[in-house]
């Protein structure tokens, strides 16, 4: 029986190694072809038609041959010659036990050979040890590991009957674990077979004995139980009949251990195939109670094998980045706690060590190669795609729901049997009961959403002819305006148009009604796309500048969201796809702003440096010169550069120092030079000069100032907060009014930063009023979301403003905090104090 075990195991490994599923004699050339071609040896093309039973087998197989075979699969470590030879029992627990680690350990080495990803880079699970132990302790007879595919069940049965029963300090050395998989143990002429018997074939008992009694009385004598593991049964081929016949089997075995309390019985099994069984266990209470479900069995779902932790995706990364230092994605870390994701990330990262991006490109990557390998790749594809197709139509485009009604697909069901089975199996769809009006329905779905929104933007991209432009963009912007489908379907759609290289359709998004949080992350999955792109097709960046793609982003950037991750991202992505010194200029420049508002020294010098390099003839302002001002003034110094400083001072005489032309409208550069200008004039000066400044930029732009754009609202925010510390009053009062009424009329365009903005400002104007606790109030929300971000700048002024606030309260204990935090903060980063 061990010759036979070995040798069905070889032809498994043989057909998963030439990737055929369903062998024909006509495969057994090309294996042979195979095996001459990576060896140099042969094995005749009848040797492998014996193998697979397309002729006839008269006598054992050579040495030669099982050692070659075993070679072609790389597991000639496995001692193939001497698989025919039987074990002489000595002693009869350590007999026993050396036949079941002799299964085991083959089991393990194959496991190990077939893992898609190196296999020391996979790890144990805790939570699998924890429930092992409670279901050993127990007065339980079997128990499950149940989950949909790629959950990482075999990896997590080899690493428990590693570390629980090989390891040095394994926790059950005493006892014995027979590890054996389901397409080894059964076969289609085998399902009739009682398990008991096939125990005692696998495992060398006499025939004579009473199969279970002999083990768990061997076992009882020494100590310890005997655990049977069964995994594999996804590869198992059965048809209904023989399935439900093997399930009655496996029921009659765990009936039969009720008087064996020294043998449990452990599977491994897909949480389509557990529905099944259970069907058929569901009515006893015995074998309901004698069930260990596990501590993390979720009913909906149909699994016990919760997605890795944290701590355990982050050791694996560890283990695959090994090289790299930088802090994963948190976005990309959520995704990877689906353990089929990991196989997929650490094929990505063969292909690019830099695949570590802010947005979730490397989430629709995986997705992507996951459909492809699942479905393009396999069989029945064309009946796969069509069935998918139906069940979309089904949900109405995603509009009312993402599952259907089994009934419904009763004829698709009979056409493409075979294709909806594969894509159960597969982890493409799943099944579900649900009870309506007391009575059960079957429902077909998508296992994971993103499975559904990739079939729901492909059949919406076939709905308009593969034609992706405004209104594509605007069908999926109002049709699904409250679905939480729209923002991934537009991230799909974005994806699309840079892989297929359509740039100048790719800037229709830009025309919908995004708000400032969705416009900053899609400009950056936008450049994280293209840069992963452009390193297999370096003409992208030239196909870049031919359709102004710079140029529209820049215009979007000017809502300087300061306070938005994935604003400042996005500009650092820009700069690795930019090639013209222009662009370069001004995402360098957002930058430096940004960093100015930080606080960060180093980061600012930096800056400064890349900025020499880039030519700024053509700017209002230098930004260096503007820059070095600031870093200077940090650092307590006097600037060595003065022009700026000059110009700045004629501005707020009410001179135009810059040259401006009042019809022009503001552009970009322009919009970056005045923000340089008032920070300048921050670190220079004091709240009166910043008012002049803006009211002289103000008159330098009468028709700007009067379409209220976005950057026209943020100056006017800033206007406002200088206004109520140097002249409050009535129209301060009305500054505040006119911007709290465009706030609530125009809230999408507003960006984060600027709603802060507004609310500094309206705290400065409680302060004035002395209404102390909601000027408190604003104060403390500001300070907070200043502080979360690293805004030290801002926060400073907030400090300040509190101060003020406890001082005029006589609640000189809060004072003395405030200041005391204040100053720690300066310290800690290193800034002069004379500055705040």
């Amino acid at each position: 029986m061990e010759y036979s075990h070995r040798l069905n195991e070889l032809k498994s490994l043989i057909l998963l190694k030439c990737g055929i599923r369903f062998i024909t004699p006509a495969d057994c050339k090309r294996i042979s072809i195979e095996i001459s071609k990576h060896l140099n040896k042969n094995v005749s093309e009848t040797t492998i038609k014996r193998l697979f039973g397309f002729a006839v087998v008269k006598h054992k197989f050579s040495t030669f041959t099982l050692t070659t075979l075993a070679e072609y699969v790389d597991i000639a470590s496995v001692d193939v010659i001497d698989i025919s030879q039987p074990v002489h029992p000595t002693d009869e627990w350590k007999n026993l036990k050396d036949k079941a680690d002799k299964i085991t350990q083959f089991t393990l080495k194959t496991i190990r050979n077939r893992s898609g990803i190196p296999y020391d880079i996979t790890i144990s699970r805790k939570f699998a040890e924890y429930d092992f132990d409670e279901f050993y302790a127990g007065d339980y007879i079997f128990t499950s590991v149940i989950s949909q595919p790629g959950y990482g069940k075999t990896i997590l049965l080899s690493h428990l009957a590693e570390d629980l029963f090989y390891k040095q300090d394994a926790a059950y050395k005493d006892s014995t674990v027979l590890f054996v998989q389901a397409y080894n143990f059964f076969s289609k002429d085998q399902a009739e077979l009682n398990m008991e018997d096939q125990l005692k074939a696998q495992l060398q008992i006499d025939p004579a004995e009473n199969t279970l009694e002999y083990i768990n009385n061997i076992q009882a004598a020494h100590g310890g139980k005997f655990i049977i593991m069964l995994d594999g049964f996804a590869e198992l081929i059965l048809k209904k009949e023989d399935k439900n016949r093997l399930f009655d089997n496996i029921i009659n075995l765990i009936c039969s251990l009720e008087d064996f309390k020294n043998i449990k019985l452990m599977m491994s099994l897909r949480s389509t195939t557990w529905m099944r069984f259970y069907e058929r266990i569901r009515h006893s209470s015995f074998l309901k109670s004698k069930w260990f479900p596990g501590n993390y069995f979720n009913l909906h779902e149909l699994s016990n094998v919760p997605p890795l932790t944290e701590k355990e995706v982050d050791i694996i990364i560890s283990k695959i980045n090994y090289l790299d230092n930088k802090e994963i994605n948190p976005r990309l870390k959520a995704q990877l706690k689906f353990p089929l994701h990991i196989q997929l990330y650490y094929q990505l990262k063969e292909e690019d060590p830099d695949f570590n991006y802010y947005t979730n490109i490397t989430f629709y990557e995986l997705v992507s190669r996951f459909i492809q390998e699942k479905i393009y790749r396999s069989n029945y594809y064309t009946e796969k795609i069509l069935f998918l197709k139906k069940i979309i139509q089904l949900t109405e485009y995603g509009k009312q729901t993402n599952a259907v009604e089994k009934d419904s697909l009763l004829s698709e069901l009979s056409a493409f049997r075979n294709a909806y089975m594969e894509l159960l199996a597969d982890g493409i769809l799943m099944e579900e009961k649900r009870t309506e009006n007391a009575h059960p329905k079957e429902y077909v779905r998508f296992l994971h959403p993103h499975m559904f929104e990739y079939f729901l933007f492909v059949e919406i991209l076939e709905k308009f002819h593969l034609q992706v432009n405004m209104e594509f963009f605007t069908y999926i912007n109002t049709e699904y305006e409250a679905n939480q489908v729209r923002f991934q379907l537009l991230q799909w759609t974005t994806r699309f148009l840079i892989k297929t290289g359509n740039f100048h359709e790719l800037k229709s998004v830009f025309k919908l009604n995004l708000n400032s949080f969705e416009t900053n992350y899609l400009i950056l999955f936008m450049a994280e796309e293209i840069k992963y792109r452009s390193k297999f097709n370096p003409d992208i960046i030239r196909v870049l500048d031919e359709n102004q793609f710079h140029e529209i982003i820049i215009s979007k950037l000017i809502n300087f969201d300061f306070i938005d991750s994935c604003y400042k991202e996005a500009v650092a992505a820009l700069i690795d796809i930019a090639s013209n010194d222009d662009h370069l200029l001004v995402y360098n420049s957002i930058l430096g702003v940004l960093e100015v508002i930080k606080l960060d020294k180093e980061a600012i010098k930096a800056r400064i440096k890349n900025i020499s390099a880039l030519n700024a003839a053509d700017w209002m302002v230098n930004p260096v010169e503007a820059l070095q001002i600031i870093y200077a003034k940090i650092n307590a110094e006097q600037p060595a550069e003065r022009n700026l400083l000059g110009n700045i001072e004629s501005l707020r005489n009410g001179d135009n120092p810059f040259g401006v032309r009042p019809e022009n409208h503001i552009d970009p550069r322009q919009g970056i030079s005045y923000l340089l200008i008032l920070y300048v004039n921050l670190f220079t000066g004091d709240a009166t000069s910043g008012h002049e400044v803006i009211s002289n930029i103000v008159k330098l732009h009468p028709r700007e100032f009067a379409k209220r754009t976005t950057f026209t609202i943020y100056i006017l925010a800033v206007y406002g907060m200088y206004s109520s510390r140097s002249a409050p009053g009535k129209k301060t009062d009305q500054i505040e009014n006119i911007i709290v009424y465009l706030s609530n009329r125009n809230c999408t365009n507003f960006a984060k930063y600027q709603e802060v903005i507004l609310l500094m400002f309206q705290a400065q104007q409680y302060y004035n009023r002395k209404e102390y606790e909601i000027a408190i109030h604003h104060t403390k929300e500001c300070l907070l979301l200043f502080r979360r971000n690293n805004v030290l700048l801002n926060a400073m002024f907030m400090f300040n403003l509190l101060i003020n606030i406890y001082t005029d309260m006589k609640e000189y204990d809060l004072v003395n905090e405030y200041k005391y935090e204040k100053l720690c903060l300066l310290d800690e980063h290193q800034v002069s104090r004379q500055l705040f």
